[in-house]
């Protein structure tokens, strides 16, 4: 029985993982902030502890032989010291926590912030990256400490990065329902795009048949406007497509936020990093994980995912 310790287990993602590997006979183990999260995981034989990644001494006899272990926390939304706790301080505390334990292998998941501002032509693996945020700069700070641990100490890491996380759970319907959810320009720039349950497929796959020192990109296949994203669910949900905000007042909404951050060190409305994901421009492609890995997508594009949105959309999606 493969044994899976799962970074985040509590929150979006690292909970679908959870599900996702349990229902193929892992053995799940996890930490997370969430008690209620962490309840219902555990009802499904998940084992999850309420730890802080960045403390060390929270960390202590955490790993075990043979454990594939992903690293699922991380904000896009947060004060810097917040993303320099989670992003890069937790990557290092795990490590150094991990160290010389014997485990099969270290999936990091992170954004496409480190390729900044996107580019017009399609982004792959080995694409430079360029970041304009904090949140690149700390992502690839994350890689280097890893691969450095690679290097030196032959620790098992391997790197994902992954598009827009979208599926059922995340309210998105609700929002639009509601009149609260706005693009940002109108939503004219192209992003990649990946399924919840296609993201956990993918982080399976990159541990079981990954290589150390890998980057894969888990995106489907088909980037495309984020208007074009949100008028197809709108049309398919029956609610009211999302406004637009010019960016100019999102930039001055990001600014003032941003100095209130300064003084409050807490999460904001539209950070820089925020807005930074949501402006560029992601055209991706998969042909690694499907090539390499063997990944057969259940929603290989947003058509099919919207409508497993639709199906739950009772369950706020």
């Amino acid at each position: 029985m493969p044994n899976a310790l799962i970074f985040g287990v509590t929150g979006y993602t690292g909970s679908t993982l959870a599900r996702w590997l349990v229902e193929r006979g892992w053995s799940v183990r996890g930490i997370g902030r969430s008690d209620t999260a962490a309840a219902d995981l555990e009802d499904l034989g998940v084992e999850v502890e309420i730890a802080d990644v960045a403390e060390p001494d929270e960390l202590q006899r955490i790993g075990r032989a043979n454990d594939h272990v992903f690293y699922l926390v991380g904000s896009v939304n947060g004060a810097r010291a917040w993303i320099d706790r989670v992003c890069l301080d937790g990557v290092m505390a795990v490590e150094a926590a991990l160290a010389d334990t014997g485990i099969a292998s270290f999936v990091l998941v992170q954004t496409l912030a480190p390729y900044g501002s996107g580019l017009p032509d399609i982004i792959r693996e080995d694409t430079p990256e360029r970041p304009n945020s904090h949140l690149g700069r700390v992502s690839l700070r994350a890689e280097a400490h890893l691969l450095e641990a690679l290097r030196n100490r032959a620790f098992p890491a391997r790197f994902v990065r992954a598009g827009t996380i979208y599926g059922p759970g995340r309210r998105t319907i609700r929002s639009m329902r509601d009149g609260r959810l706005r693009l940002i320009g109108g939503g004219s720039n192209t992003a990649s795009r990946i399924h919840v349950s296609d993201l956990a497929q993918v982080l399976q796959a990159v541990a079981e048949r990954g290589l150390d020192g890998e980057m894969y990109l888990a995106v489907d296949d088909l980037p495309v406007s984020l208007a074009t994203y949100f008028d197809r669910l709108a049309e398919r949900a029956d609610v009211p497509a999302p406004g637009s905000t010019p960016r100019w007042l999102a930039q001055l909404i990001m600014r003032f936020f941003g100095v209130t951050s300064l003084v409050t060190r807490g999460h904001v409305p539209l950070s820089h990093d925020l807005y930074a994901l949501v402006t560029a421009n992601y055209a991706c492609v998969n042909t690694k994980v499907r090539a390499e890995l063997g990944v057969d997508l259940s929603y290989p594009t947003y058509l099919e995912g919207v409508e497993s949105l639709l199906d739950a959309d009772g369950l706020d999606a």
